[in-house]
């Protein structure tokens, strides 16, 4: 039963090799300003990226374009990225870090930004390290230059440098804005594509907005039935030797109740999991002078790899941590040592980890999972462990996805 996780782990990772995320009809231009027709792979790129992969019509074997080989290149209906050489302030990072410089600290660099607004004007988008930067250019996009937005401390007091406003007002102004408009505008993507279509609007063009509306990561609650193969074994320290018991294989059933939360990044491929689970073990040792009680609901947490087959079809691979607090349910240990004295101990769990991979189908589940060996109890003359694999069965019961 291990082989057969190990062998789907492994089925997983050469699959994924060949590329799990589609190739699709696009296009980029050379430095030579001819426009390839190709199918480009889409990466559902959330941070801008540095190249893109493509397969020309003829040919299965995928390339790579890359800053200083591609002018522009764009997934049709889908997303269109130019190759630029702009100014870019990076030397604030609000996740890590505050300075009490106002001004930019400029950087000249290469970059592929994400058009956001086409027309005669341009908005463009670029997120990576940390940071989110807007970008415009007007009348046909050769002059890009950074919409400035940074903030700063002064006396320990947050200042917003907003002249990002101003260069709209300047450059950006059109007979249908006023100064509240603009001053309303906030520096995200929104706010700014919706003012670049207006401004493109009032000169007669017709709205050509390229970015999509976010995707949403979303909750799902499953119910997660299934059985477990269970066993266990202890060693015992006696004065003069060590005791070994090896406790019985059993098929138990095991309950859980899993709250998964799938994030809408990366073609909604990553998951965080929790899944409180009810699960039991009560087996006789061999020879038989020993038994394990042991019901429990742990609380995994754990973290999901999706690899989409269909529109309803995905394989995916688990990773869990089960932590050590758990209810136990009287859970105990009881043995017959060479006195022939009764003992019985109260189980104390330790932590351990499962891996696991499965098929999701609609709304129904069915995965293989492996648990490495789990210490019930553990003193200077006991050791008890614990081991399973698990066949869980899963139904979707509720789910945010829209």
């Amino acid at each position: 039963m291990k082989s057969l996780t190990v062998i789907l782990i492994l089925f997983l990772i050469v699959t994924e090799s060949y590329g799990q995320m589609k190739y699709e009809k696009g296009y980029f231009i050379n430095n030579e300003n001819q426009k390839i027709e190709c199918l480009i792979k889409n990466k559902d790129w959330k941070y801008n990226p540095t190249e893109f992969s493509y397969k020309l019509k003829d040919s299965r074997e995928p390339q790579k374009g890359y800053l200083n080989s591609a002018k522009e290149f764009g997934i049709y209906n889908v997303c269109k990225f130019v190759g630029a050489d702009v100014k870019i302030d990076r030397s604030v990072n609000p996740k890590t870090s505050i300075t009490t410089e106002k001004d930019p600290v400029w950087k000249q660099e290469q970059l592929f930004l994400k058009v956001l607004v086409d027309g005669k004007a341009k908005l463009y988008g670029y997120e990576g390290n940390g940071i989110v930067k807007y970008f415009y250019s007007l009348n046909g996009g050769i002059d890009i230059n950074q919409l400035v937005y940074k903030e700063y401390k002064v006396d320990m007091n947050l200042v917003k440098n907003t002249s990002y406003k101003q260069q709209l007002w300047k450059d950006l102004w059109h007979e249908d804005a006023t100064m509240e408009d603009v001053k309303n505008v906030n520096y995200n993507s929104k706010d700014l594509e919706q003012y670049f279509n207006s401004y493109n609007s009032s000169l007669g063009e017709t709205a050509n907005v390229l970015s999509t509306t976010p995707k949403k990561s979303y909750l799902n609650l499953e119910i997660t039935p299934g059985i477990n193969f269970a066993s266990g074994s202890m060693s015992i320290q006696n004065e003069r030797q060590i005791d070994q018991m090896t406790y019985k294989t059993n098929q138990t059933l095991r309950v859980g109740l899993e709250a998964e939360w799938v994030f809408s990044y990366n073609k909604f491929k990553w998951a965080i999991i929790f899944e409180p689970t009810f699960q039991s073990y009560n087996s006789g040792s061999e020879p038989q002078d020993g038994r394990i009680e042991h019901k429990s609901i742990e609380f995994p947490l754990g973290v999901r790899y999706y690899y989409h087959l269909s529109n309803v079809t995905r394989l995916y691979l688990n990773g869990f941590y089960v932590p050590a607090v758990a209810m136990n349910f009287d859970s105990q240990i009881k043995y017959i040592p060479t006195t022939n004295v009764p003992k019985s101990f109260d189980v104390k769990p330790s932590s351990n980890v499962a891996f696991g991979g499965g098929v999701d189908y609609k709304k129904f589940s069915l995965e293989a999972r492996y648990y490495t060996d789990q210490t019930l109890f553990k003193d200077n003359l006991v050791d008890a462990t614990y081991s399973r694999f698990s066949i869980v069965v899963g139904y979707k019961i509720f789910s945010t996805k829209q």
